[in-house]
C-alpha cells in the first residue's frame, strides 16, 4: 500500500474518532499528495515523450541545471549542457529512432524528490537496433515543477 493509502486509512480512522473536520482535512493532504504524484508521473512522461519527439524545448525545460547521467557503459555526464547538448544532437539523426518504454516502480517523498525505474528499448529500426535498458530517472520539485536531476541507464543483457 502506497503512501498516501496509509493517509487515507489514517484519515478514516480520525474521522471515526474526531468527526468530520478532521477527515476534511485529511482529504485535503491526500488530494494534494496524489496531485504530487500525477505531477510527477507527467513529468517522467515529459522527459521521455519529448526525447520520442525530438522536442528540443520540452527537453530542455524538463532537464535540471545540475543533471547528472550514468550511461549504459558508466560513461559520466555532469551539468546541463554536458547532458542536453549530446540528446539536440541526436534529434538531428536522419534516421529513425524511438525508445518505448514502461515505468516498473516509483517512489516520491514530500512532493520533493522522486525516483522512476523503467523499462525501455532503444530501437533504430533501419539499423537493426533493439537495446533493453532499465532506466533509473531521479527528479527534484523546485519552484513548483518536477525537472530530471539524475538518469542512470543500465543495458539489460539477455
Amino acid at each position: 500500500m502506497r503512501k498516501w493509502g496509509y493517509a487515507a486509512l489514517g484519515t478514516a480512522l480520525v474521522a471515526t474518532v474526531l468527526g468530520a473536520p478532521a477527515a476534511a482535512a485529511g482529504d485535503q493532504a491526500g488530494g494534494g499528495q496524489q496531485q504530487c504524484r500525477r505531477a510527477f508521473d507527467h513529468a517522467v512522461w515529459e522527459d521521455m515523450d519529448s526525447y520520442n519527439k525530438r522536442d528540443a524545448d520540452r527537453y530542455r525545460a524538463i532537464i535540471h541545471r545540475d543533471m547528472v547521467t550514468v550511461g549504459r557503459r558508466g560513461n559520466l555526464y555532469i551539468g546541463y549542457d554536458a547532458n542536453v547538448n549530446p540528446v539536440l544532437e541526436q534529434f538531428k539523426v536522419p534516421y529513425e529512432y524511438s525508445m518505448p518504454w514502461t515505468v516498473t516502480h516509483t517512489v516520491v517523498e514530500d512532493c520533493k524528490m522522486g525516483f522512476a525505474i523503467l523499462d525501455a528499448h532503444y530501437l533504430e529500426p533501419s539499423h537493426g537496433i533493439d537495446r533493453h535498458y532499465t532506466i533509473s530517472l531521479t527528479l527534484v520539485r523546485e519552484h513548483g515543477r518536477w525537472q530530471v536531476v539524475k538518469d542512470t541507464v543500465t543495458e539489460v543483457v539477455a
